[in-house]
């Protein structure tokens, strides 16, 4: 069923953002209000030029491209770089699993999100920034491919629950990524401790 690992994460996020983040975040509020129409708008769609556009993928384009607008000069630039790189590698993508489609041996929703997400680890080392990479990279890449496809008069839905569907893999994929990457220095750091007051005793 399309769209039952976007309404899992998304659901698990809005629960962590709601009712465990601290009260006293600033980003607390925002974030939930944020998922909460992001899972309201997901089933709906409009035409836009004459192709089918979701509503979710819409609101999701429109934040990220505020919340890069928000970003320093540099950072903004760079990180617009680094999404479209990620929209091509998107594209690409799609576009060799359309005209041959026996190079595809796993999972697509699996092989596109690994390849999203590996290559925002290696473009941006600010982890938090890696996750709005790979959902603006995403979307800017299903608007590419949806023109393309127009062109041949194919039918095809920007920001469809399977689209979204790729995105929350991706999504989740990066964020085990990261707290393994936590978890990794916060071992570190307290085997360091240990081996210093360990020192001292002897």
């Amino acid at each position: 069923m399309e769209g039952l690992i976007f309404y899992w994460i998304s659901w698990m996020v809005w629960i962590m953002a709601t009712f465990f983040m601290d009260r006293n975040n600033k980003y607390r509020f925002l974030l939930s209000a944020w998922i909460l129409f992001f899972i309201m708008l997901s089933p709906w769609t409009l035409k836009i030029f004459n192709v089918e556009t979701g509503i979710g993928g819409l609101y999701l384009l429109v934040s990220l491209y505020i919340f890069a607008g928000r970003l320093k000069k540099l950072g903004k630039l760079y990180f617009l770089f680094c999404a479209f790189i990620l929209m091509m590698a998107y594209v690409t993508f799609h576009l060799f699993e359309l005209f041959d489609p026996v190079w595809v041996i796993f999972s697509r929703n699996w092989m596109l999100s690994v390849l999203l997400v590996y290559l925002a680890v290696l473009l941006q080392k600010n982890r938090m920034l890696r996750l709005p990479l790979i959902l603006l990279g995403g979307i800017q890449g299903e608007v590419l491919y949806a023109l393309i496809l127009n062109q041949f008069s194919f039918p095809y839905t920007i920001g469809s629950l399977a689209f979204l569907d790729i995105m929350a893999t991706s999504i989740s994929i990066s964020a085990v990524w990261i707290a393994v990457q936590w978890a990794v220095k916060y071992i570190e750091a307290n085997f360091k401790h240990f081996e210093r007051e360990k020192q001292k005793l002897s």
